[in-house]
């Protein structure tokens, strides 16, 4: 898989997480809190995505446990739960790629 055909699929990976929806308030603490939450959430679902796109859909040699883990400040164990099917389908659904089916999970 070419580095640009990658390259390309993050920025639709991406693309594919919605704005989070900040609810405003007169209250200056509570909004910058709900406003830190929802990026955090963001966050937190592109990481997933990314996760899944770095095992699921680079093809020849999906990244290893422990390149994803060390690129995302996680465990190797935690990488490995990070993300789930319907992870796996939004990517699907947002690059149009197919997965790969994995043969083994290597670390």
């Amino acid at each position: 898989m070419s580095t640009r055909r990658v390259t390309a699929d993050v920025k639709t990976v991406l693309a594919a997480v919605p704005d989070p929806l900040v609810a405003s308030g007169s209250d200056a603490v509570l909004s910058a809190l709900a406003d830190a939450h929802a990026r955090r959430m963001r966050a937190d679902e592109e990481i997933r995505l990314l996760l899944a796109y770095g095992r699921q859909f680079v093809y020849p040699h999906p990244y290893t446990l422990g390149e994803l883990a060390s690129a995302a400040g996680m465990s190797v164990s935690g990488v490995r739960t990070a993300y789930g099917p319907q992870d796996v389908a939004k990517v699907a659904a947002a690059t149009g790629l197919e997965p790969v089916p994995s043969e083994t999970e290597e670390s």
